[in-house]
């Protein structure tokens, strides 16, 4: 199975979904999750969340609580996935700009628990070979990603699904930066006579 374990970020906003912890709360639980760090650098951390707008704190004397600005955010997999299905509904092809995209994004293989994550329903593309499928997995394990050596990847090499692949990419940094008001929202149609 596909395991971030070193995205401390996602792990505390997990923690706190949308009720809040203080800062002991937090750390009581990241030590059952096996993360035993110091509590000023906890503090740090959740310091460097609250500037990026991820966390709020909230003065509860004699503590601050915090809370996500968004309740839990969405994982590049989610986004991909969730994107997919609003532009080609439950099709094949929505599968397969799944892989396409993150086969782009990634540069590499994508493992079957990744598309899972990001609610494929079944490998859109071809296997990918032992060399390229050992490739991706020495990869991901640079970045802390564990991958069970039953894993399959998969790959799709089919440059017609380009055009949804960048309108995809599109929609989905429009909703990142919130900047849907900036799009124009009607079609321009030009008559001819």
């Amino acid at each position: 199975m596909f395991h971030p374990e070193r995205d401390l970020r996602a792990v505390i906003l997990d923690l706190l979904k949308e009720d809040g912890k203080s800062i002991s709360a937090i750390s009581r639980e990241l030590k059952v999750k096996g993360f035993d760090l110091h509590r000023l650098i906890l503090t740090g951390y959740l310091r460097a969340m609250t500037d990026l707008n991820v966390l709020r704190e909230r003065e509860v004397p004699p503590s601050k609580i915090y809370v996500p600005v968004k309740g839990k955010e969405r994982d590049v997999y989610e986004m991909i996935g969730i994107k997919a299905r609003e532009m080609f509904g439950e099709e094949e092809r929505s599968d397969a700009i799944i892989l396409y995209t993150m086969n782009r994004l990634f540069r590499r293989p994508v493992f079957y628990d990744e598309l899972i994550k990001a609610g494929a329903k079944s490998p859109a593309g071809r296997e990918a070979t032992k060399e390229e499928r050992q490739e991706a997995k020495q990869s991901l394990a640079k970045s802390g990603f564990r991958i069970p050596d039953s894993s399959k990847a998969y790959l799709i090499e089919d440059d017609k699904l380009k055009e949804d692949y960048l309108e995809l990419l599109g929609r989905i940094l429009v909703e990142a930066f919130d900047a849907g008001v900036l799009v124009k929202e009607t079609k321009q149609t030009r008559l001819s006579f």
